[in-house]
């Protein structure tokens, strides 16, 4: 397998959700199966973001407010970076939404809830956003950006994700391939 990359390196995207209490405009959307952060979303998706991190520190029996929580590396980077926190966000949200498969179902439930109570959308949706793209890459037969990258780059770490052994071989060539291509367009 080729030498993986590094770094997180994310895009932008949204679609429109609605409750009684709140619209949010803000885009969350699922522009070509993929989250997308931008300046004007960047509170909604730190809000998931932060929904999730607590219910994972609750059931770790971790203090969600201790100086090493991601929420609080993000509010460090913050004060950086927009353009850093942004960054970070984009790879924390997508790497803890690729772990929710793992939870049981009635804990998957209960964060599922937790998300509701607070007007974000179900854990379906979310995840929905990164279960199509290794389809996508089949598909066409090639990775497309560094978004899918990475999405990618986890599947094929996860031995357990639910592909065949043809799907992770052509996904594990696919893969080779971006990573030449971009290493030959970064290199020069």
């Amino acid at each position: 397998m080729a030498q993986h990359l590094c770094g997180p390196v994310r895009q932008n995207g949204g679609f429109k959700i609605f409750n009684r209490n709140k619209s949010y405009t803000n885009t969350l959307a699922v522009i070509r199966g993929m989250i997308k952060i931008n300046k004007s979303n960047y509170e909604f998706y730190k809000g998931i973001f932060k929904v999730i991190w607590e219910f994972e520190a609750k059931y770790a029996k971790m203090n969600p407010n201790a100086d090493f929580s991601p929420i609080k590396v993000l509010e460090n980077w913050e004060k950086e970076s927009d353009s850093l926190a942004r960054r970070g966000l984009r790879e924390g949200l997508r790497d803890s939404l690729t772990q929710l498969k793992n939870l049981p179902s009635e804990l998957r439930t209960e964060l599922n809830n937790n998300l509701i109570i607070n007007s974000f959308p179900s854990i379906n949706i979310l995840t929905s956003q990164i279960r199509n793209v290794p389809k996508k890459a089949l598909g066409i037969g090639k990775i497309k950006n560094l978004e899918e990258y990475y999405v990618i780059k986890e599947v094929l770490d996860d031995l357990e994700y639910e592909i065949t052994k043809s799907e992770r071989t052509e996904l594990n060539r696919i893969l080779g391939e971006f990573e030449l291509n971009y290493i030959e367009k970064n290199v020069s």
